[in-house]
């Protein structure tokens, strides 16, 4: 690389997009065919129907997908059909921590415990590090619901959160807070 150039990917930042209703996996499916670094988190619940039970694997957030795109690729998703907007906050385009989306990939590792935080979220609570099974390496807050222990993954940029049941034996207090 010459001297004083960049690389294109220091520019490129995880952006949040707003989606119509149900067309989140047909966007995915779309910016990949484009070679759009695209992550949609998905988690496997399951419906009843009246004649048979099954499981299906859903969107974490209804209407949102994440793309880690710079300004001119921002633009080009943005002409994706099913794609709505770019999602803002005060008038400022919402960019995604890139340790967030590691975290929610860590955690769709295994989607079965997956599940999406319907309640007004704590302000406080202590952060942890889950140090055994299959979601090592997780971190996040923890809170006790009904109990049972969670660890809340926040995603700031949409604010929104992902709950995940742990052991209480599998977690350890986060050393950096």
């Amino acid at each position: 690389m010459k001297q004083g150039t960049t690389s294109p990917t220091l520019h490129r930042k995880w952006r949040v997009f707003y989606t119509f209703p149900r067309a989140e996996k047909k966007c995915e499916k779309r910016l990949a065919e484009r070679r759009v670094d695209v992550f949609l988190p998905k988690y496997e619940s399951l419906r009843q129907w009246k004649d048979r039970k099954k499981k299906v694997v859903e969107p974490l957030f209804r209407n949102y997908i994440f793309a880690c795109v710079d300004e001119p690729e921002r633009l080009d998703v943005l002409q994706t059909p099913g794609i709505v907007r770019c999602v803002s906050f005060g008038g400022r385009l919402a960019e995604v921590n890139p340790d967030e989306i590691e975290q929610l990939k860590i955690a769709q590792q295994d989607p079965q415990r997956l599940g999406l935080v319907d309640f007004q979220l704590p302000d406080i609570g202590e952060m942890v590090t889950i140090t055994e099974g299959p979601l090592q390496g997780l971190r996040g807050e923890v809170i006790d619901y009904g109990g049972q222990l969670y660890l809340i993954l926040r995603v700031t940029a949409i604010r929104q959160a992902v709950r995940v049941h742990v052991h209480t034996s599998w977690v350890r207090p986060d050393p950096d807070p």
